[in-house]
């Protein structure tokens, strides 16, 4: 039975990591809100999802720095109280905006959060618990951020039916079209009213703010430290969180991993952008209500495959999880691509299963690295980093196939799972090709065949017979 303090430590980092993961979508939902909002049209505040990319990905790279330098001199949970608590209080402050800039400045500061909260809370994970039980809390945090992605639309969508928007324009076919340069400068839709729209921020904002204080309570128990000390296992074999593996030792794996998780995050986004622009637009000819529904079932696999994790991670070896998901992604690209002319409805099972095996990609490959290389400090940022990097250059990228043919990023997406099936297999030759450690049973040999004699003081040194 764990500890009361280790509970609530585990409570507040998945709620920390389901709050993050709903301001990672709430954008979307709320675009033409926000818009308003900074009186500016919806195409002039596109840039918030760089921004949010963007400093997702610098808020790897602090967490990586802190966890690797700082982490012995200053109290992980205290600092993660307070980017929560400042977190909180910007978007909380949302609604009350008026500038462009100010826009840009909290969508930077949410996105510098949500890579600070990745990276730092499977930092925590990896050395706060046994091997085994690291497995399943890796999935179970990846599967809060589905929730938190499935509650953002589920939240907004009450307090959009409110928003002033559909009181004031019965039609919205104007807002996308990016041609015409009407949208949100007319003066009778701006107003000084609180817009319902923005409890959709101020509702989770509050949501962070009590997990700061969590924190704040936890980091005075030191509660990261006595849940290590107490549900460690003198039997488990661990090897000392201080030591990492020079560069020049790793290189040949971290190059193919970072392509690895350049593939899946940025596949796993992409499919769920495009999927419904592909499924109204191109030969499928779905209706609107049928290419949401495709997107919704994309999101079901996603969350199913990641909580299947958690019941198998303690039972199967993750290089095998790993296999079979990469492999499972790749063949399910190559049945859209071959059966779905003659049979439409496979979309839908494909959207599924691509999800599926997509979703528990990350935290499948941080159980399988972390057996081989330290990737709780220095290397730790890899994983966030390059899905940002992946995000932000494939789908843009499939916006330009979708402008030759509305079904060519399925093929770009095939590309990338048969890519990413190789970076695995990169994975695997680097790592064993790597001089493995010595384990405990092989110290314990060694100082048997070479026992060494110690002695305290001088009188614990066994005396000689005098010579007669």
């Amino acid at each position: 039975m764990w500890p009361i303090y280790s509970m609530v430590l585990l409570i507040a980092m998945l709620l920390l990591w389901g709050a993050t993961s709903y301001y990672r979508v709430i954008l979307g939902p709320t675009l033409l809100y926000l818009a308003r909002l900074v009186h500016q049209e919806v195409q002039d505040i596109t840039f918030t999802y760089p921004a949010v990319g963007g400093g997702t990905m610098l808020g790897s790279l602090v967490a990586s720095y802190v966890n690797r330098n700082l982490k012995q001199k200053i109290n992980g949970l205290f600092l993660q109280a307070a980017l929560t608590l400042i977190l909180s209080g910007t978007v909380v402050a949302v609604p009350w905006i008026n500038q462009i800039w100010q826009l840009a400045l909290i969508f930077v500061v949410i996105g510098i959060n949500i890579g600070y909260v990745i990276v730092d809370c499977q930092c925590l994970v990896l050395r706060t618990w046994d091997p085994k039980t690291a497995r399943v809390l890796m999935y179970l945090l990846y599967f809060m951020g589905s929730l938190g992605r499935f509650l953002a639309p589920a939240v907004a969508d009450p307090f959009l039916a409110m928003s002033h928007e559909n009181k004031a324009v019965s039609k919205c076919s104007h807002d996308v079209n990016f041609g015409n340069k009407t949208v949100y400068r007319n003066e009778e839709i701006a107003t000084s009213k609180f817009d319902p729209a923005g409890w959709s921020y101020i509702i989770f904002g509050i949501v962070l703010f009590v997990v700061g204080i969590l924190h704040i309570v936890l980091g005075c128990m030191k509660a990261d430290e006595k849940t290590y000390e107490v549900l460690s296992s003198p039997d488990d074999v661990v090897e000392d969180k201080q030591t990492e593996e020079p560069l020049r030792d790793v290189i040949w794996i971290l190059i193919p991993l970072f392509l690895y998780c350049f593939c899946s995050i940025g596949s796993s986004l992409l499919y769920q952008d495009m999927i419904y622009a592909v499924a109204k637009c191109s030969f499928l000819d779905f209706s609107t209500s049928n290419a949401a529904w495709v997107t919704s079932v994309y999101s079901i696999g996603l969350a199913i495959g990641r909580f299947s994790g958690i019941l198998f991670a303690r039972h199967v070896k993750p290089i095998y999880v790993v296999f079979t998901l990469v492999s499972g992604a790749l063949i399910t690209m190559i049945v859209m691509i071959s059966v779905v002319k003659t049979w439409k409805v496979i979309t839908w099972i494909v959207s599924f299963f691509y999800g599926f095996f997509i979703g528990p990609l990350i935290p499948a490959a941080i159980n399988w690295i972390s057996e081989v290389i330290n990737v709780s400090g220095t290397y730790s940022f890899i994983f966030t980093f390059a899905g940002g990097i992946g995000s932000m250059s494939l789908i843009p990228s499939a916006g330009a196939l979708f402008q030759l043919s509305p079904f060519y990023p399925i093929y770009l997406m095939c590309g990338v799972s048969a890519f990413n099936l190789i970076c695995f297999c990169l994975i695997g030759i680097a790592a064993k090709m790597r001089k493995p450690k010595k384990s405990e049973s092989e110290h314990e040999l060694i100082s048997k065949e070479t026992p060494q004699e110690t002695y305290d003081t001088v009188q614990d040194y066994p005396q000689q017979e005098p010579v007669k």
